[in-house]
């Protein structure tokens, strides 16, 4: 970074034909962004080699990386004016490099007075195939005033304030991260504590899970695969303003389709239910339909929270919407908690307590990411236009990510009724196990997700279709390398951490039957985290009609081996499901990349396989490593009681033997993939530092 703002000042000659590397400081300068976005987009998109290094050139092309120098025809046109006028000689920047300053670095007061003048930055007009936003100033932006309407596209100026305090947060991102799991999971021990794996955990699980799963099939598919390209796409051409009324306009027709969802959920609960529980006799199902009369507001407050951290993410803002679920499991661990005091003398009473606190929680989780909206300079208000271009666009690119949806409704309401046919407690064992099916893709794949969409779709509305290349396979990649390994520690550990479980209501009994299903489930984590990169690289691309048909194809075989098995409860125990959810991810991931390979031609799939190798050779190492400490430890200390100190204890040793195996051998042979972990450790270790 230093090297950089040396740059800055003075360009000078490095390379001809390319395109310059330009920074802005002062009150000029772009949102910074967050440790984890930076880590993964800089590991993942490697930055160009200066092909002058002989030796970089060398290694790089071992790894797969080359990079060749552009055709003059295809390089920028570039007319600099202002102070830093001359020939532009600079190396092309990397579109995945944060493009802002160190907001940490100690600057002398001459320098900071160079970089904030107004008449010290250029008048600069990029073309060409490394065209980006121009941040700079204008100097003639007095004049220009007068005749440009407000609102346009080049008006590209930050709200006051907000890099400072953007950047301020920008060190805490991994923590907030970090403490959102502590709490989603004290939050699962909490429910595990005061309802067990019984009737009553199942109802919850079911009622609670709707509203979830209604969103997603109205309007969540849509919001999450086409908002944020069209929102993109409108703020890049036609600038904030039009940008804001985008954002205003979908947002309300969402909160008034999902609220009418609501009222006809909240009418009609038993008939909803049903769609979860057709296996089993519906005189059970009475606590369900309680719970989700109550419930259904959520999907009110998921619709809105989807499109406002939207929003944040599309201005690279990634803090609040990562901690906003701490304030969700916080109201939710009290709710159990008050339930668990209760319950003994006034049942009823009890329940009503847990029917007013989650909602309440989702309510929170949306609200509080509503102050960080003005920060970022986005201002919504009401207003419903059917006629808007944008809206059309979304609707061309979210429709079949409605089909998504439709598939993956029918999928799981196929599962919870049919897990009811092996117990009466079968769907709870389905969400305690899925709880830590999740875990390791949501600390390592959702960063990588979260992050490269944001730049998949960038690039796409820039026409930058080699680097959407180099953005699927370097993300599948990197996915695969964390997850083949935490899929074999799930298998190895799944006993214990289902143990941590233990306590109140939670049995024995329920604790072996999660184990034995989690460590099935977790042959299908590598594949799903793909999955769900997969579908927003399609969404970046438009091809979701594609990404649609696929998944009804592999939907169609998931509930086909479902229903199977339910109906053979004698022949198959309930792990089937979990088979069938293995087979949904393998089926859609290989078409779905042969589609790719198809479409874009060569782009690197030798490279994924390679990945998945190694992947899998140091995570069978790590896990091996695992296995035999935790052998040890039941053979030589005592073997695992049901107590949840002992569990955690040797989840903790043995834990640390299989990532010290995995990722320092990775780390050892330099591994391009492991590399993540040491920017990011070196990224959040300075933040944190300066902070």
């Amino acid at each position: 970074m230093t090297d950089k703002l040396a740059r800055a000042q003075h360009i000078r000659t490095t390379k001809p034909l390319t395109t310059a590397e330009i920074e802005v400081g002062g009150r000029h300068a772009g949102i910074d962004r967050t440790a984890v976005a930076a880590a993964v987009a800089q590991s993942v998109m490697p930055v160009p080699q200066d092909l002058h290094d002989e030796e970089g050139v060398a290694r790089n092309v071992e790894r797969g990386h080359v990079y060749r120098s552009q055709d003059p025809s295809e390089t920028a046109e570039i007319f600099v004016g202002g102070r830093h006028a001359g020939i532009d000689c600079t190396k092309p920047r990397d579109p995945f490099e944060p493009s802002t300053p160190d907001p940490h670095r100690r600057r002398s007061s001459r320098e900071t007075m160079s970089w904030a003048a107004p008449g010290r930055t250029g008048a600069i007009r990029l073309d060409g195939r490394h065209m980006g936003i121009d941040r700079t100033a204008d100097a003639e932006a007095p004049a220009e005033a007068e005749t440009k309407p407000a609102g346009t596209a080049t008006e590209e100026t930050q709200p006051s304030g907000s890099v400072a305090e953007v950047s301020g947060s920008a060190g805490l991102i991994s923590l907030c991260v970090i403490i959102s799991r502590i709490t989603g999971f004290a939050r699962t021990w909490a429910m595990a504590f005061a309802l067990g794996s019984t009737l009553l955990s199942s109802s919850y699980q079911v009622a609670n899970n709707l509203p979830n799963q209604l969103y997603e099939l109205v309007a969540g598919g849509m919001i999450v695969t086409a908002f944020l390209p069209v929102y993109l796409s409108v703020k890049r051409k036609l600038g904030r303003d039009a940008s804001n009324e985008y954002a205003s306009n979908l947002l309300t027709i969402v909160v008034v389709l999902l609220g009418i969802v609501s009222l006809l959920c909240i009418a009609f609960p038993a008939a909803v239910i049903y769609t979860q529980s057709f296996y089993s006799d519906q005189s059970l199902m009475d606590t369900s339909v309680f719970f989700f009369q109550f419930f259904a507001v959520q999907i009110v407050f998921y619709g809105a929270s989807a499109i406002v951290s939207g929003l944040l993410n599309a201005n690279r803002d990634y803090l609040w919407s990562s901690i906003a679920p701490v304030f969700n499991n916080i109201i939710v661990i009290v709710t159990f908690a008050a339930f668990a005091i209760v319950s003994p003398e006034h049942p009823q009473t009890a329940l009503f307590i847990i029917a007013i606190g989650n909602p309440l929680g989702v309510f929170v989780q949306m609200a509080i990411q509503i102050p960080a909206l003005k920060r970022n300079g986005i201002v919504l208000r009401p207003r419903i236009n059917l006629r808007d271009p944008a809206l059309k666009e979304t609707l061309g690119i979210g429709v079949p990510a409605v089909v998504v949806m439709l598939c993956s409704f029918a999928v799981v309401s196929v599962q919870n009724a049919a897990s009811y046919s092996f117990a009466d407690n079968g769907p709870s064992i389905l969400a305690y196990a899925r709880l830590w099916f999740t875990l390791p893709y949501a600390f390592l794949a959702v960063p990588i997700t979260t992050a490269m969409f944001t730049e998949l779709a960038d690039m796409q509305a820039a026409g930058n279709v080699e680097g959407v290349k180099r953005g699927v396979v370097g993300g599948t990649n990197q996915i695969l390398f964390f997850m083949l390994p935490f899929s074999l520690y799930l298998m190895v550990f799944s006993l214990p951490l289902v143990t941590l479980y233990h306590a109140g209501a939670f049995t024995m009994e329920s604790v072996q039957a999660i184990a034995a299903y989690l460590a099935v489930l977790a042959f299908a984590l590598p594949v799903y985290a793909v999955n769900t990169y997969l579908q927003k690289i399609f969404s970046s691309l438009r091809h979701m009609w594609v990404f649609a048909g696929f998944n009804f194809l592999a939907g169609a075989a998931q509930i086909a081996i479902t229903m199977l098995g339910a109906s053979n409860t004698g022949l198959f125990p309930i792990e089937v499901i979990a088979v069938a959810e293995v087979a949904f991810y393998v089926v859609a991931d290989v078409c779905l990349f042969f589609f790719l390979r198809a479409k874009l031609g060569p782009f690197g799939l030798s490279s994924i396989v390679r990945a998945f190798v190694l992947g899998l050779l140091f995570g069978a190492a790590g896990a091996a490593a695992g296995a035999g400490v935790l052998w040890a430890l039941e053979t030589f200390l005592a073997p695992l009681s049901g107590s949840i100190a002992q569990a955690l204890g040797y989840v903790v040793v043995g834990g640390l033997a299989s990532l010290v195996v995995t990722f320092g051998l990775a780390l050892l042979f330099r591994v391009p993939e492991a590399a993540f972990l040491s920017t990011l450790a070196r990224k959040v270790a300075g933040r944190l530092g300066h902070g």
